[in-house]
């Protein structure tokens, strides 16, 4: 990493309190972050960044998968479980390299849009974190299709692959937006953008063609939700 041009190391700390008594005049664009650290933990020193108005993009470097949701929650770019390769440590900071660079262009945008009075909009989460069985994935919300419950975990399927989750479906489905992805059964979620076709079925159900070629029954208790019958 040193010797990637477009990164300096402005400092190194072993705890919260060492990280906290650096110069005021170090604000990082980037941190690698371990969860457990002597006496305070990561997420501690997420907490005193932002009573500082500082706002990095945060790595997670850490061997515990336990805490993957909490650092999602926090808004990291990536969760680096140990061990792990030089190829994975190269995908993360390029992953962050891009979010920087996001950023940058966000920031430049938002000027013009303010000098020419357009309301600033929030930002918000474009990814969701899904831990499956020995790593975690940062997926691209839009290219999800359809969430299945299995067992004690959920089906997310995305595009050309499908990954088993150890998550419930109501934790996925509280990080989705509602406009676009809808629980048509209990065990259910869908993304209304990949319905190509509705067939009516007994009893007030009906069924739906995704473009994968897919087929859900959505329940007469959800059928409302689809708001186009």
């Amino acid at each position: 990493m040193s010797r990637d041009p477009q990164i300096r190391i402005v400092g190194e700390c072993a705890s919260v309190a060492q990280c906290e008594r650096l110069d005021p005049g170090i604000v990082p664009d980037l941190v690698f972050l371990d969860v457990r650290m002597p006496e305070r933990n990561g997420f501690s020193l997420l907490e005193s960044f932002d009573a500082r108005g500082i706002h990095p993009f945060i790595i997670f470097v850490t061997a515990h998968s336990s805490y993957a949701l909490n650092a999602y929650e926090a808004g990291a770019v990536d969760y680096l479980l140990k061990p792990f390769d030089d190829e994975r440590f190269a995908k993360a900071l390029d992953r962050a390299k891009s979010a920087l660079n996001a950023q940058r262009l966000s920031r430049d945008a938002s000027i013009s849009d303010r000098a020419r009075g357009v309301p600033e909009q929030k930002p918000g989460h474009d990814r969701l974190l899904v831990t499956e069985e020995n790593r975690i994935s940062l997926v691209p919300i839009a290219d999800i299709e359809l969430i299945q419950v299995v067992g004690k975990h959920v089906k997310i399927f995305v595009r050309d692959r499908c990954y088993l989750a150890r998550q419930s479906l109501r934790s996925v489905e509280d990080r989705l937006d509602k406009s676009r992805f809808i629980r048509v059964h209990r065990s259910t979620i869908i993304n209304v953008e990949q319905i190509v076709e509705l067939r009516p079925l007994l009893h007030g159900d009906c069924e739906v063609l995704l473009k994968r070629g897919t087929r859900v029954t959505v329940s007469r208790r959800f059928r409302a939700r689809l708001q186009i019958f």
